[in-house]
């Protein structure tokens, strides 16, 4: 009872937070060069343990922001991934907090919260009746993680759909709570489409992730919209295969895939699983 208490007082101080003035905050500060640094990036390291050795940047001094040391680069090999032709692969590494079929046009959030596709898409009527009967894998990309996004499957990029929000904390006691979280929160959603299957890559922002950054394009967030942007990309060959790049995170978040009917999630999925870059997640039933 009072660590129910607790979590629902963290996650309501929320409300009354100037979300994105601590995020800008968090962006200058994370991108200036300054003495403290190095002792942020060292307390960081010990604080969430993170593990150095699959860096590519080993050395603390190889950093020269702490959103340089944020966005670290893993060793080749580290990330091993799987190769069968017909499997989906988990976009980034994290732990998985919700998976399963779309049913109503709805994914979970947490047990007795619930989205609908149309206010996770914002009504996009290009992309809302594709996910019928299809998947869905929520992971949240905690503090020590690698913030690296990749692509579940190889496809040509489609259109992306900009969101403007609020940036609530993604952390586990906010997500419990916070009814509709990933549909208030500001996210970038990245469509793509193969032969095979049609599915997207979202990005949820959150309180202190000051930008997302995309392989074909740059930062796109900062600026903040105020209004959706959405941008069809049909017309240009942006085609990213399975595994590679599509973006980051600046500072941490979650990332929601969404898979179209064509897809089949492992059978050994499960709720807290951490899985990694690479690791098989799903198969396209033929």
């Amino acid at each position: 009872m009072i660590k129910d208490i607790r979590e629902i007082l963290k996650a309501y101080w929320l409300f009354i937070i100037p979300h994105h003035l601590f995020s800008r905050f968090t962006y200058i500060i994370t991108r200036t060069k300054h003495p403290l640094t190095s002792y942020l990036i060292k307390t960081y390291i010990n604080f969430f343990k993170v593990n150095m050795n699959e860096c590519e940047k080993i050395s603390i001094s190889e950093y020269n922001t702490f959103c340089d040391f944020f966005t670290r680069k893993l060793k080749p090999g580290i990330h091993k991934i799987d190769n069968n032709v017909n499997s989906i692969v988990s976009s980034c590494d994290g732990k998985v907090l919700e998976y399963g079929k779309i049913k109503n046009n709805t994914i979970l959030q947490v047990k007795g919260k619930t989205i609908t596709i149309n206010e996770l898409l914002d009504n996009d009527k290009k992309t809302n009746d594709i996910y019928k009967d299809g998947s869905f894998v929520t992971i949240y990309l905690s503090p020590k993680d690698y913030h690296r996004v990749h692509n579940p499957y190889s496809g040509k990029l489609i259109r992306t759909i900009q969101v403007p929000g609020r940036l609530f904390s993604v952390a586990t006691h906010a997500v419990k709570y916070i009814k509709k979280l990933y549909s208030r929160n500001e996210r970038l959603v990245c469509s793509f489409r193969n032969n095979d299957i049609n599915f997207s890559v979202i990005f949820v922002a959150a309180i202190n992730v000051s930008s997302i950054e995309v392989a074909w394009k740059g930062e796109v967030s900062p600026p903040m919209p105020k209004k959706t942007i959405a941008t069809d990309y049909e017309k240009k060959k942006i085609n990213i295969e399975k595994g590679e790049e599509v973006g980051m995170f600046k500072s941490g978040s979650t990332v929601i895939l969404l898979f179209d009917s064509k897809a089949k999630l492992n059978s050994n999925l499960k709720r807290g699983k951490y899985v990694r870059v690479g690791n098989k997640i799903g198969e396209i039933i033929n």
